[in-house]
């Protein structure tokens, strides 16, 4: 049940303390079935002129893009252009020789056991990399943490190799693939997906990283900040509603079949049987594995975060509810907050 009651009181109470006329912010979208019960800004979008953010704007929402890179995989299963169980080896042949046994799903579950190259120390070339040099950093981190299957371990290099694998199948760039056969079929139509730091699109507001100091500085606009297949589409709100609209609640086939859609929502499993509490793309409801889930709630989610920005999108399956959480605030404790949002819309 949704306490409905003073609710925009209630939740300008909880975010007030920590996002405010003084700090970066975030938009804040809440619907159930077809009425939007909250759509509201909070914050700065830009120190420099003063101007408040504005629930029409575009944030970086980093890793919930790997959802729609996941689609974009099953798309290119359907056309009979890849197998998902196939070995990885003819898309990377120069690559070490795990590519023999790493799988395509492997990849899209996080259980291939590629190190991750957003970690300390392995970041700092990727700065300006372009994807093939990414795949050249990434072919370079040496061999596996793990056996595939054996471990759930979240990485991002993955990801950037499966946006290699859309390109070159597809023989368009990932972004270009996501903007023409997804986004805009959809209906998100203010949504991007650059390829590059050289393509900023006007809508996306400044991201900001919290400074020792208490300050907020702007963060570059470079690849750190854009990301690849891993975290690279910009989206609003609304785009998002639009695309939860087309998951959870229409029945067309616009881009992809529901069979295989569906997919994307289905627990996987490791290879000795343990639940890892993720799809392809979205955290299903809780796992050993990671925190942040609502308990006692199916709820399938994602968070995402990158230089200046975080997200957070859950639906909550049972109660037909999305929320969407968009903010340009890096250094925002994003668990603690979205939690006091959702006691204030169950409390």
């Amino acid at each position: 049940m949704i306490k409905r009651t003073d609710l925009e009181e209630r939740l300008d109470k909880a975010i007030s303390p920590v996002m405010n006329d003084n700090t970066p912010g975030m938009a804040l979208l809440i619907s159930q079935g077809d009425e939007v019960i909250i759509r509201k800004a909070y914050g700065i979008a830009d120190f420099e002129t003063g101007r408040k953010i504005s629930p029409d704007d575009n944030f970086i929402i980093a890793s919930n893009t790997k959802q729609f890179t996941c689609m974009a995989i099953l798309m290119l299963e359907e056309e009979g252009l890849l197998k998902l169980d196939e070995p990885i080896e003819r898309f990377f042949p120069d690559f070490p020789d795990y590519v023999k046994k790493v799988t395509v799903r492997n990849l899209m579950v996080h259980q291939s056991g590629i190190k991750e190259y957003f970690e300390e120390n392995r970041w700092q070339p990727t700065v300006f990399a372009t994807t093939d040099e990414m795949m050249d950093i990434i072919k370079n981190l040496g061999d596996l943490d793990f056996e595939p299957g054996e471990k759930f371990s979240y990485c991002n290099s993955s990801y950037v190799m499966l946006g290699k694998i859309v390109e070159q199948l597809s023989g368009m760039s990932f972004g270009q693939f996501i903007e023409t056969k997804i986004l805009s079929p959809v209906g998100m139509k203010k949504s991007f997906a650059p390829d590059y730091m050289n393509d900023r699109p006007e809508s996306l507001i400044n991201g900001y990283v919290l400074q020792n100091d208490g300050s907020f500085k702007v963060a570059a606009y470079d690849m750190l900040q854009v990301g690849y297949a891993d975290g690279n589409i910009q989206s609003n709100v609304d785009d998002i509603l639009c695309w939860h609209k087309h998951l959870y609640e229409s029945k067309d086939e616009i881009f992809l079949s529901r069979k295989r859609m569906n997919e994307c929502f289905a627990n996987t499993r490791l290879e000795d049987g343990t639940e890892t509490g993720y799809g392809f793309g979205f955290f299903i409801n809780g796992s050993k594995y990671h925190e942040g889930h609502i308990e006692g709630k199916h709820e399938i989610w994602h968070t995402g975060g990158t230089a200046g920005f975080i997200s957070r999108i859950s639906r909550f399956v049972d109660e037909n509810l999305s929320v969407v959480m968009l903010t340009n605030y890096e250094g925002l404790p994003k668990n603690e907050l979205f939690f006091k949002i959702i006691k204030e819309v169950f409390a």
